[in-house]
């Protein structure tokens, strides 16, 4: 992962604001839910702070774009698990699209860097970096903000509304 375009300190300090974050997004929701039965927050924060603080033990210098793509994965698959059982809010949506993006990017770069063994930059790689960081501002700003800041209810109302959609009715 030598050859991401960002430079590696710059990386360094993005990667450590966006766990402070998410860690931030925890105490936040956690002080905000002390005296009401919702804990859907605090739930989906501490997931994405331990997912995020995953990366602390490992060498995030020479990890694989697979093994972001599977540690996304893991992620995704942990909130689906609790919106299953407790949790379905506007928060879960937010984490699980910039989830499904940034493991969609870090497969593309897997197949782009180890399957096609392309080291040269192209414009999928300066999307690449610039996605993957916003996706992450994103999901940890919808801790606090906690509004739909990108319409994704209103696109899911007329999505269902859509004929295509539904289907033909005669």
């Amino acid at each position: 992962m030598d050859n991401i375009l960002v430079n590696p300190a710059i990386s360094f300090y993005i990667g450590v604001f966006v766990q402070w974050g998410f860690l931030m997004a925890f105490l936040y929701s956690l002080v905000v839910s002390i005296n009401t039965p919702k804990k859907e927050a605090v739930w989906l924060s501490l997931v994405m702070s331990i997912s995020y603080s995953s990366s602390l033990f490992i060498d995030i210098q020479h990890i694989s774009y697979l093994q972001l793509f599977l540690f996304d994965i893991t992620t995704i698959f942990a909130i689906i698990i609790l919106r299953l059982f407790i949790i379905k809010n506007l928060i879960s949506i937010y984490l699980l699209l910039g989830l499904i993006i940034n493991s969609s990017l870090f497969l593309g770069m897997y197949i782009d860097v180890s399957v096609f063994n392309n080291y040269e930059p192209w414009w999928f790689w300066f999307f690449y970096s610039i996605v993957v960081n916003l996706a992450d501002f994103m999901m940890v700003a919808i801790f606090f903000i906690n509004k739909d800041f990108l319409g994704l209810y209103k696109l899911k109302g007329w999505l269902r509304n859509n004929k295509f959609i539904k289907g033909h009715d005669g």
